[in-house]
């Protein structure tokens, strides 16, 4: 990656990461030193915290990296139960994320997120998931982090102060669990705050139901379903509308067709090939013909499971590709993947256990948000998070979870309340397209002439079914 202008750093993310980061000292031991400590008689409220991770994504990893720069004598280790990330989708990162970080005098940190950010912005706010979880993790490995990944460090019980896993457990004075969505361990630290009578026994994940409950959330909805297709071209491309003479000229013809506001991005592969994904709205009709596919089992547009009336929209997006920007599309490199575009945020996110210790629960386990706001929300929550604990003792932790709480509520509702703002003008926008698709004007979209010259050129190509077979319709 390059330097930033005027600043010469070295190349911190050059080196690859190995996708175990498993240390060579075994799990089971991780408590060993404290041990040594009791016996030593000294003073538990004035030794380092014992902070333990359930789940190693970017939310968690920014969670760690500024509770180490806070305080680096904090034993920190973190487990995830994939060997590697899975997701590789393209997300949005808000410059002010990193605004908003404070990397303290540690050196590390400072020059791992300057270059971050660098590679953030001249992709123009774009990163693949995958890649940014990656250079977290070379950052958090050069700063001392232990991290364990793998099948065997799955959690299958949370306790107080104890959290186990499929090959033993590890001992915390607080504990936060970043493990998605369909958080277990959100369900485990309900169970705890619900039951007057809990004293700190193990809730087994294995008991816990296995589908979310609205009981779980102050309020869940859902406001939009959504398809992210990506695909391969041979050669150069570029995006529709990307600058705002070109709105008119492309965007018009482009939503109508689709129905729906297009969102584009393009990463290179190598010289000679480009990735182009699209994300655009669909109706809970086209989503639920989608079942069973997801970010890590994606569908392809010859199953027969996807519409006809999706596929349309599909040719006519590589369509107007073709038409305007040459586009040469690669057989057989579509992927399909339907999400639910939703909001909710955990009826509760933090738990003290009777002995003192603190669990809270970050990300899309504590809150759930649309437009890319969910993870760019967490990595200032959680940071704010990491921070206050890197300045807590155990006396603290108590005060601790009860401020991340009401600052994690705050930021829900504020983030919650732009993301319903911001559906309320795609409900409006989507209305519009549906409304001009019906009226006559929209005759001046079909230009006959150009619908034969577009077929010609495509028959030319020899395309396949799925290349842009279809004439450039208005609707």
């Amino acid at each position: 990656m390059d330097a930033i202008p005027g600043r010469p750093i070295s190349g911190l993310f050059s080196a690859p990461l190995p996708s175990a980061m498993a240390l060579p000292e075994g799990l089971e031991n991780t408590g060993d030193k404290y041990i040594e400590e009791r016996r030593a008689g000294k003073p538990l409220n004035h030794r380092a915290l014992k902070v333990v991770y359930a789940g190693m994504g970017p939310i968690a990893l920014q969670n760690a990296l500024q509770l180490k720069a806070r305080q680096p004598d904090t034993d920190i280790v973190m487990f995830e139960k994939r060997a590697e990330y899975t997701r590789n989708h393209t997300v949005n990162i808000d410059d002010q994320c990193f605004r908003s970080l404070k990397c303290y005098d540690h050196p590390i940190l400072k020059q791992g997120m300057a270059q971050l950010r660098h590679k953030i912005r001249s992709q123009h706010g774009h990163i693949s998931c995958k890649e940014f979880e990656t250079d977290l993790k070379l950052i958090a490995q050069k700063m001392g982090i232990t991290m364990h990944a793998g099948s065997d460090y799955e959690v299958v019980a949370i306790g107080d102060g104890k959290v186990t896993f499929k090959s033993g457990e590890a001992l915390f004075d607080a504990l936060v669990c970043a493990d998605g969505a369909h958080s277990k361990s959100r369900k485990a630290l309900l169970t705890m705050a619900d039951n007057p009578d809990y004293r700190g026994e193990d809730v087994v994940f294995s008991e816990l139901s296995s589908t979310d409950e609205d009981s779980e959330f102050t309020a869940k909805k859902d406001l939009q379903y959504r398809v992210r297709v990506k695909y391969q071209v041979q050669g150069p491309t570029k995006k529709l509308a990307s600058g705002w003479l070109n709105v008119f000229r492309y965007a018009y013809v482009t939503f109508k067709a689709m129905l729906s506001p297009v969102e584009e991005r393009i990463r290179q592969l190598n010289e000679n090939t480009n990735e182009v994904t699209i994300d655009f709205f669909i109706s809970k009709k086209e989503f639920d013909s989608l079942s069973g596919y997801n970010f890590s089992n994606t569908g392809k547009l010859s199953d027969s499971m996807v519409s006809d009336r999706l596929k349309e929209k599909i040719k006519n997006w590589q369509a107007l590709k073709y038409k305007y920007c040459q586009e040469s599309i690669i057989s057989g490199t579509e992927e399909l993947t339907p999400y639910t575009l939703s909001i909710f945020h955990a009826r509760k996110v933090h738990h003290v256990t009777p002995s003192g210790k603190l669990i809270c629960i970050a990300g899309d386990a504590a809150t759930s948000l649309p437009y890319y706001r969910s993870l760019n929300n967490f990595l200032v929550v959680g940071a704010k998070l990491g921070r206050a604990l890197g300045s807590s003792t155990r006396a603290d932790l108590a005060k601790t979870g009860k401020a991340y709480e009401q600052y994690a509520r705050r930021r829900a509702h504020w983030e919650g309340f732009k993301a319903k703002l911001k559906n309320f003008v795609i409900n409006v926008m989507k209305f519009y397209l549906w409304v001009v698709n019906k009226v006559l004007w929209q005759i001046n979209a079909r230009d006959s002439q150009k619908v034969r010259e577009q077929k010609k050129h495509i028959s030319e190509r020899k395309a396949d079914w799925h290349h842009p077979a279809a004439a450039l319709m208005g609707g």
